[in-house]
């Protein structure tokens, strides 16, 4: 029998063991209970960094191992001595000035109990990779909690801002809206995704302008404009917003910040028209001072005159009759500019909005049905009562009546006076279809003087802002030419 070709194999499959433990670092062992006689494989040599001709023992297992590791080490193989059953157990040995990481497993030969079969896989790699992992793991882990706390930290800035924040879609569809915001605009939370941030412009034009000048420089400071409540309120307000892009995810959005200048104008507003009724006031006064006095003296000499003269004279009555006239109308003119003007003493009373409205409406109602003026209202049930002084405000209600009966055409007109309470506000509607006001005059109606009527003195509505003004109440007017007008008087509520 040749056995060349059989010891070949053998030393073929010997270096393909080798070749193999080599890559898989990992080297066997044999371990002959009898003799004790203990057989490395060439792997395992080299990773307990041994000479192939060097002596091997079991105190080998334990000469480099940490000392934290060896009693773990010993009870293991007297495990596998003693009670002829294999498991495998980890440790740490040193390697020069490494600390490498074993495998150790060990079990009886499947039909020889004489020999104990184990292997040792150096896992100092994977232990490497796995605490690389670990601490990318923690990191990762830190990274997500300072984001968490990060996104939690600006979300809480965001909701709790007192600025309306906005944020849209690329295509300006809205996605986020913080509470201050929503209340600005009577929103609620499902208008997100669903609403164009082209509907809060109350004109194209404005959001044309807007869009142009985000196109064009990425953000837009201090842009005054009218925007539109969910309910069709318009709103003064100024526009900060910028174009965020987030190259890391691929989206872009738009940030908008929101500032409510409605009150601060309406304030400027109420200033502008409390100097004017100042300057009016100390007009009226001055006027008052020096004319009155002649005017005195004319009605004097007038009487005199007329004592001296025949009454047969008609020519005689009729200058005397024009120059009383005259003077009375001179008189009415300083009453009425003095009125106008003078800041109101009030008789307070606590008062049901329906019977003030009725009473009013009462005065008026000969005036509108000479007109063939169609009456609609609508009361609002269970009103708080409001404190007015009641025949001031009826005054100032029957003359914006007046106002608009004479602003329709008889037969055709339709005035509706409607009541409402919102947020602790009481508001008075009076609306007509008349000929509306062009919108160049409308902050103009409260000027003193200021009247588009041929007859009229341009005071009216300037007492009426004055009535209202001594009764911390607002007056706003919107109209369109063609089409009426509308009054609406707020009377906030006492809390």
């Amino acid at each position: 029998m040749n056995l060349r070709p059989v010891n070949e194999l053998i030393q073929e499959r010997k270096v393909l063991l080798n070749e193999a433990e080599s890559v898989a670092h990992m080297g066997s062992w044999k371990w002959t209970v009898g003799t004790d006689e203990l057989i490395w494989s060439e792997g395992l040599h080299k990773i307990f960094n041994k000479g192939p001709n060097e002596i091997i023992t079991w105190s080998t297992f334990l000469e480099n191992v940490l000392p934290e590791d060896v009693l773990l080490v010993e009870n293991f193989l007297n495990q596998v001595r003693t009670k002829s059953h294999g498991g495998t157990v980890d440790y740490r040995i040193t390697r020069g000035d490494e600390v490498c990481y074993l495998s150790l497993t060990a079990k009886p030969h499947e039909t020889d109990n004489k020999n104990i079969l184990g292997a040792v896989i150096d896992i100092t790699e994977r232990k490497e990779n796995e605490r690389k992992l670990e601490k990318l793991t923690i990191e990762q882990s830190l990274t997500i909690k300072e984001l968490d706390e990060n996104e939690k930290k600006y979300r809480l800035l965001f909701e709790r801002s007192i600025d309306p924040i906005l944020l849209a879609s690329s295509d300006l569809l809205m996605i986020d809206m913080n509470k201050a915001f929503l209340r600005l605009f009577n929103y609620d939370s499902s208008v997100n995704k669903t609403k164009p941030v082209r509907d809060l412009f109350e004109h194209k034009v404005d959001y044309d302008y807007f869009l142009k000048t985000m196109n064009e420089n990425n953000q837009i400071k201090d842009f005054e404009v009218s925007l539109l409540t969910n309910d069709g309120v318009s709103k003064i307000c100024l526009v900060n917003c910028v174009f965020i892009p987030d190259q890391s995810s691929n989206f872009y959005s738009y940030q908008g910040i929101v500032r409510d200048l409605s009150l601060r104008k309406q304030a400027e507003t109420d200033m502008l028209l409390a100097e004017r009724l100042s300057l009016t006031g100390k007009i009226a006064r001055t006027i008052a001072h020096e004319v009155r006095n002649p005017l005195t003296n004319l009605t004097l000499a007038l009487d005199q005159l007329r004592s001296e003269i025949a009454a047969t004279n008609e020519s005689a009555a009729v200058y005397t009759g024009i120059i009383e006239r005259n003077v009375s109308r001179i008189e009415h003119l300083m009453t009425e500019m003095l009125n106008s003007s003078r800041p109101e003493r009030l008789n307070l009373k606590l008062t049901e909005v329906s019977e003030l409205l009725q009473d009013t409406l009462t005065q008026a109602s000969d005036r509108i049905q000479l007109n063939n003026i169609t009456l609609l209202t609508t009361y609002e049930k269970d009103l708080p009562l409001i404190l007015i002084d009641k025949e001031k405000i009826q005054i100032a209600l029957l003359n914006i009546i007046l106002n608009a009966l004479e602003a329709m055409k008889p037969g055709i007109g339709v005035l509706r006076i409607d009541t409402s309470l919102k947020d602790n506000v009481i508001t008075i509607s009076i609306c007509d279809n008349g000929k509306g006001v062009p919108p160049e005059d409308l902050g103009k109606l409260f000027d003193p003087f200021f009247t588009a009527k041929k007859s009229g003195m341009g005071l009216g509505l300037t007492s009426v802002k004055n009535i209202l003004n001594s009764h911390s109440a607002n007056i706003e007017v919107k109209s369109e030419v063609n089409k009426g007008t509308t009054f609406f008087l707020h009377f906030k509520l006492a809390v």
